[in-house]
């Protein structure tokens, strides 16, 4: 019996027997106890009738746009759900957040970030519900077809929302109440980061493991597998493709440091095609949009084999909608450590499952558990009650073999003399930061280079990079170890434009005033040259000091590295260029403290 379902038995139930008041919390005990599998709720539905409507449009720089704010007091995320939205046409929907470092769109042809449930008669374009924003508000800006925009008054209605918290599990409960919790003793999942150092290998092996938010409301964990797109989690997570098509799947949702509160950067998807399932063995096998988003998070491979008696084990999870959590280490087990407490014993099933009493809890649902030999996946968590149980992977891979062509996935970190690179990103309109510090490596790394689809490069683990025009463009970050061995990773990263010109552009013709630096201080610019153009020119003038001027196509000059450098005395230098068609970059370097001066590029065009 799914919660759902449970729900309204006991409300009738405590009803009938004159208790008032019962909470949720009291609710997924009992269902707990039923020794049935369900989902966890970690969300609440509101109301609205927030409609777009052209009494709240203005000019912007992108045309006519209608914009509301919609709060929620405490929420850690919000999710809108829209009926009768409009996107023929040139029309487009965003929804972010208010500092815009989380931003989603929606076009009649993109709604890959949409999510769609059916039971409401969701159709994924005029009505769906949008990626949720982890705030507690939310900016909606919607711009018209420029060629129907007066044609109309309304033009789609925000009819409700989810939104929710971290967890369920108020911190005043009974810790040792393993029919809810299944935390088997004290409690000893922790986050992710403080295993980092310690179990760097258990650490990497989380990296393909992701929070569902299934419905807007619902938790589950769910996990990369092989390196195709496909994802393991339970039955009682995902049942049937209607639940799919309401998933979001969030990557890198960890804590950055050991029992920090400032996160990663998270990256979400959607749910897309559903594979296979199976009640006995609770599992579902499914892909998910955008995968080139996420496959820098690596995936895992199988064990395919019956699970010794006593063998090591540990679980990266969910549980409860934290930030992503180990469990390692066990006080129930004589070493201290997860192990295998029962080879075989009953899950939904008869020998379906393995036992543990390594720590789980609501929302563990889905994980991995791993064997510490091979650093693959045994079994698939599904069920608390210490012993805790996962389904066998031996008993799941036969009927799911044929998805992967009978090869049995082994996993990214197969090799792991090959370093692996990863990075984030984050985008205010054309200004990117790029952080490739997360890339790992058996020996160290020594380089960082950077490709970001606009034929500009650049070097370092961190780095800021300023698109010229919005757009889609496929950044690839190469990292390259002390063993001379080298990997690429590429995303797509969406650039949006507020159509102003951002502080280290030069436009043509437009002199930059009242500049200033200290000694040795390093300063950068940029401007773009179109095709045709010719007497291409940067001039420095004016001001108190010493500032020198270095200019070179392509890439970020240095002291050693430039096309032009005039070596002279003062601010009164200038560059003139022959390179043609691109990107010129623009250093002032403080040959001495330097105040007031002017900076100007400027070219001939065609």
């Amino acid at each position: 019996m799914k919660l759902r379902f449970l729900i309204p038995v006991l409300s009738i139930f405590y009803a009938a027997t004159a208790i008032a008041n019962i909470d949720e919390l009291h609710v997924l005990r009992v269902a707990a106890a039923s020794g049935e599998a369900s989902k966890t709720t970690i969300g609440k539905q509101a109301a609205s009738n927030l409609v777009l409507s052209s009494q709240f449009s203005a000019l912007s720089n992108q045309g006519l746009v209608i914009s509301h704010k919609l709060s929620h007091p405490n929420a850690d995320y919000i999710k809108l759900h829209f009926k009768n939205v409009q996107l023929a046409g040139s029309a487009k929907l965003v929804i972010r957040n208010p500092d815009n470092t989380e931003r989603y769109e929606y076009t009649v042809n993109n709604m890959s970030l949409a999510t769609k449930d059916t039971t409401l008669g969701d159709d994924g374009i005029s009505s769906f519900s949008a990626m949720s924003i982890s705030n507690d508000s939310v900016i909606i800006e919607y711009y018209p077809d420029e060629n129907t925009a007066d044609q109309h008054t309304e033009f789609g209605v925000i009819d409700s929302y989810f939104y929710g918290t971290e967890s369920v599990i108020p911190a005043n409960i009974n810790q040792n109440d393993a029919s809810l919790l299944s935390t088997c003793g004290v409690n000893e999942r922790q986050d992710v980061q403080c295993w980092a150092n310690s179990h760097p290998t258990e650490f990497d092996r989380s990296r393909p493991v992701a929070r569902l938010v299934i419905g807007g409301r619902s938790l589950c964990t769910g996990w990369r597998v092989g390196a195709d797109n496909k994802m393991f989690t339970n039955n009682h997570c995902v049942e049937t493709a209607g639940e799919l098509a309401s998933t979001e799947v969030w990557f890198n949702y960890q804590q950055k440091s050991c029992n920090g509160s400032t996160r990663e950067a998270v990256v979400k998807v959607t749910g897309n095609q559903f594979f296979k399932t199976d009640y006995t063995l609770d599992y579902t096998l499914f892909s998910v949009n955008d995968f080139s988003s996420i496959s820098q998070f690596g995936y895992l491979g199988l064990d395919v084999r019956d699970a010794l008696q006593g063998e090591r084990i540990y679980i990266p999870q969910h549980g409860s909608g934290n930030p992503k959590e180990l469990a390692i280490e066990s006080d129930q087990d004589s070493n201290g450590l997860c192990q295998v407490n029962a080879a075989s014993t009953n899950g939904r099933g008869t020998g379906t499952d393995i036992g543990y009493n390594c720590d789980t809890i609501g929302g563990s649902s889905g994980s991995p558990v791993l064997a510490g030999v091979t650093n693959k996946v045994i079994a698939l968590h599904h069920l608390g009650g210490c012993y805790n149980k996962g389904a066998k992977i031996s008993k799941i891979w036969p009927q799911v073999s044929t998805y992967f062509n009978g090869e049995i996935p082994i996993g990214d970190d197969n090799d792991s003399s090959n370093p692996i690179a990863r990075f984030t990103y984050n985008c205010n309109f054309e200004q990117c930061s790029f952080d490739g510090s997360g890339s790992s490596s058996a020996g160290s790394i020594n380089s960082y280079s950077w490709q970001f689809g606009d034929n500009q490069t650049d070097s370092g683990s961190q780095v800021t990079h300023t698109f010229s025009a919005a757009g889609n463009y496929s950044v690839s970050l190469t990292v390259l170890d002390s063993n001379n061995q080298s990997h690429t990773v590429t995303q797509q990263v969406a650039v949006t434009s507020d159509n102003t010109i951002p502080d280290d552009e030069l436009a043509k013709g437009q002199a930059k005033e009242g500049l200033s630096g200290t000694m040795s201080s390093e300063v950068f610019y940029y401007f773009d040259v179109p095709s045709g153009a010719s007497n291409i020119r940067v001039t420095l003038s004016n001001g108190t000091g010493d500032a020198d001027l270095y200019v070179k196509k392509g890439s970020k000059p240095t002291s050693t590295s430039y096309d032009c450098r005039p070596f002279k005395n003062g601010n009164n230098e200038s560059c003139t260029l022959t390179g043609g068609e691109g990107r010129y970059h623009v250093m002032l370097k403080g040959y001495r403290s330097y105040s007031g001066v002017s900076l100007l590029a400027d070219y001939t065009s065609n």
